[in-house]
């Protein structure tokens, strides 16, 4: 059995479990140290109370320990491993995977199934390209650290480039690395052609968007981090051609919203450009909006953004991407059709590349390929079950 020790009930990573338990029944358990983001939690980047409406818990087996301390998710210490040990002793786990080494929990489950002479196994997100240049020492003191951590585990799992480069960095030996690349569900899969254009018709003319527009979107928390203001800072770059039948299409919440939305009105009066807030969205409704626009941009800062899931979501909607040189996923995608990377920060880059994709025909199967060749489902899990089979 595979035993996953998981902070919380994550959207990305619970169709990985459910998916080993369809193929694999009654070989994997998942044990979570709180449901926070299933009974809701306020989310300090989107600014609110958020409950994810996937069904996160169900299709595997899985406990929850509720080893909260204060707030859950708020610090190193906010989950603990209180409860584990007889969580791995019930289930006697031939193996142990970690999503993460974020919390107390995560050093508890690998300190309880070393001791147990369990092999151990983790898949996570970290790279050493999402922060901004370090000093020697931190860089040299980090790498100590990551080091020592690594020893405990017996096989890597990365999920894109930069995860697989930080690794062999910090002394992982290419042997005991696997690829289980970041993947989203490609809820867009679903519908046919002609169900996506005519979805694509309704979200539009819902967000007052005339026909034979350019939609320029982002998709995510309102927050310095992810730099969203940089839409509107791009805007004095670009061709009147384009301004003339620009639409600008938020997607998320958090602290910069006021100030965004007052930067919008400057947008409509200087280059009379109109901007639509959707506001935060759910997962099970974001491949509408996705489906509304042509170009996504994710301008991220190098402020901790690992890969950005949602580019990955735009492309299985069909849309172009222009990502920063911040955004994790830049490396696996930069050399894709449709795919472009700027410079941080740099708004006249970024103008750029939007207008050279903006008069790209709107497809909605362009990156299909590719993402389903290496960043899908069924890739990881392939992944997972081939290691599992040779236990």
């Amino acid at each position: 059995m595979l035993l996953v020790c998981d902070s919380h009930p994550v959207q990305y990573r619970a169709p990985i479990y459910q998916e080993l338990a369809r193929r694999m029944p009654n070989n994997i358990h998942v044990v979570y140290a709180s449901d926070c983001s299933v009974r809701g939690y306020r989310d300090a980047g989107f600014g609110e109370s958020v409950a994810w409406d996937e069904p996160m818990l169900e299709g595997y087996s899985n406990s929850i320990l509720n080893s909260e301390r204060g707030l859950p998710l708020s610090g190193w210490g906010s989950l603990t491993g209180r409860g584990l040990q007889s969580e791995i002793r019930g289930n006697q786990p031939k193996v142990a995977l970690l999503t993460g080494l974020n919390y107390r929990y995560d050093w508890a489950a690998s300190r309880i199934t070393k001791l147990a002479r369990i092999p151990l196994w983790l898949r996570c997100e970290t790279q050493d390209e999402a922060i901004g240049r370090r000093t020697a020492w931190k860089s040299y003191a980090r790498s100590l650290i990551y080091r020592g951590a690594y020893r405990l585990f017996d096989r890597f799992f990365f999920i894109g480039e930069l995860n697989r480069e930080h690794y062999l960095r910090h002394g992982v030996v290419e042997s005991r690395l696997r690829a289980a690349r970041y993947f989203t569900v490609d809820r867009a899969s679903a519908l046919t052609e002609a169900q996506k254009q005519e979805k694509r018709r309704e979200m539009r003319e819902a967000a007052g968007i005339a026909p034979g527009q350019v939609v320029c979107g982002f998709s995510g928390k309102l927050i310095p981090k992810k730099d969203p203001a940089l839409l509107f800072a791009m805007l004095a770059h670009l061709p009147q051609n384009l301004l003339s039948r620009l639409h600008l299409y938020f997607v998320g919440s958090g602290e910069l919203q006021g100030e965004l939305q007052s930067a919008a009105e400057a947008a409509r009066l200087e280059f009379g450009v109109k901007t639509h807030f959707a506001g935060f969205v759910n997962q099970s409704a974001v491949t509408d909006h996705y489906l509304a626009m042509d170009v996504l941009v994710l301008p991220s800062r190098r402020m901790g953004e690992t890969w950005g899931l949602v580019a990955n979501e735009a492309m299985q909607a069909g849309c172009s991407v222009v990502v920063s040189d911040a955004v994790g996923c830049a490396r696996d995608f930069a050399s894709w059709g449709r795919f472009r990377v700027f410079p941080e920060q740099d708004a006249r880059a970024l103008a750029g590349m939007v207008a050279e994709l903006a008069d790209q025909d709107r497809t909605f199967s362009w990156a299909a390929d590719g993402l389903a060749k290496a960043y899908s489902l069924e890739r990881t899990v392939d992944a997972l079950q081939q290691e599992l089979a040779k236990l």
